[in-house]
């Protein structure tokens, strides 16, 4: 009887010390932390890592995709507002650096916080954030939790 309870309490110990090292699994679905999001011409630093800690709206879009790019304009205008309690990272999927550069400047994007990617990086950015069926924004919590899909105007300023 003693043997069965002390096997029962050092395996109900490991099981509690092994679940507070186990982090859940990336995913880019509500309530999973976000999975990484590498950029290989952002000298291998993440925008993301960039603002841990922060509310991150995260924004994918194309000049091709009329609806991401109005999406990603305007999202990229609300963050700009004093006491937005968000920060805007937008990641362009254009396959052209010169497309892209253009269309930062006319639609007057805030430079420091638009990033575009290679298409190499593309495949595996639309594999990890399932974007195979269309572009979204994803918004995640200081920890890096996605809180929601598509956001709208009123969750975010409900971040203030």
């Amino acid at each position: 009887m003693n043997k069965t309870l002390l096997t029962i309490a050092i395996l109900g110990l490991l099981t509690l010390f092994s679940s507070a090292y186990y982090s859940a699994p990336a995913d880019s679905r509500i309530g999973y932390k976000a999975p990484g999001l590498v950029l290989d011409n952002n000298n291998g630093l993440s925008p993301l890592q960039q603002h841990m800690g922060e509310n991150v709206l995260l924004t994918f879009w194309s000049s091709a995709d009329v609806e991401s790019r109005w999406i990603n304009k305007h999202y990229d205008s609300l963050s700009r507002v004093d006491g937005a309690g968000f920060v805007h990272v937008s990641v362009n999927m254009d396959r052209s650096e010169g497309v892209f550069d253009a269309v930062v400047a006319i639609d007057n994007l805030n430079h420091s916080t638009q990033f575009s990617t290679s298409q190499e990086a593309q495949e595996k950015i639309i594999k990890s954030w399932r974007l195979d069926e269309g572009y979204h924004s994803f918004l995640m919590d200081a920890n890096g939790k996605i809180v929601a899909v598509d956001p709208d105007e009123q969750l975010l300023a409900s971040l203030k």
